[in-house]
C-alpha cells in the first residue's frame, strides 16, 4: 500500500503539472483520489465502527458513519477508517496534526487529498474526497 499511495501521490503532481491550466485537472485530480480510496478498502469487509485495535488516541477521526477493518501486512496489523463526511479534508488534517502526528507527503486540489504522516509509532496515509476521509494506519 505505501509504494501504491507514492506513486499515486507522485502520477497525481505529475499529471497537474502536464494538465497545467488544463479543465481536464479536476477530473484527473478526482479519479486519482477515488482510486486511492478503492485500493485502500479492497478486499476489505467493512463493519460498523472503528476496526479492533485502532490507535483512535494518537490517530483521530473526523465526525461522521465510520466503518472499518484490519489486515494483516508484512509490515504488521493495517488498520483502515472509512469516514462519511461532507469536505471533511480540512478538519481530518486539523485532527492528526492536533494529535502531534508530522506531515511527510501531501497533495491537495479542489477534489480531495492524499497526505502521509508519522508519529507516535504510527505511520498514517490519509485520504479524502469531497464525501469520503479515509484513514490507513500502520506501524511506523
Amino acid at each position: 500500500m505505501r509504494t501504491t499511495v507514492r506513486l499515486l501521490l507522485t502520477l497525481f503532481v505529475v499529471g497537474l503539472l502536464g494538465l497545467g491550466g488544463c479543465s481536464l485537472v479536476q477530473d484527473r485530480a478526482e479519479d486519482v483520489v477515488e482510486h486511492a480510496i478503492e485500493e485502500a478498502v479492497e478486499g476489505l469487509d467493512l463493519t460498523d465502527g472503528l476496526p479492533e485495535g485502532y490507535p483512535a488516541e494518537a490517530v483521530p477521526v473526523v465526525d461522521g458513519d465510520v466503518r472499518g477493518a484490519s489486515r494483516t501486512t508484512d509490515e504488521g496489523t493495517e488498520h483502515v477508517a472509512v469516514v462519511s463526511a461532507d469536505d471533511a479534508g480540512s478538519a481530518a488534517t486539523d485532527l492528526l496534526e492536533g494529535a502531534g502526528l508530522e506531515e511527510r507527503h501531501a497533495v491537495s486540489s479542489q477534489s480531495g487529498r492524499l497526505v502521509e504522516y508519522t508519529g507516535d509509532g504510527v505511520h498514517v496515509t490519509l485520504i479524502a474526497s469531497g464525501t469520503r476521509v479515509v484513514y490507513v494506519v500502520r506501524p511506523g
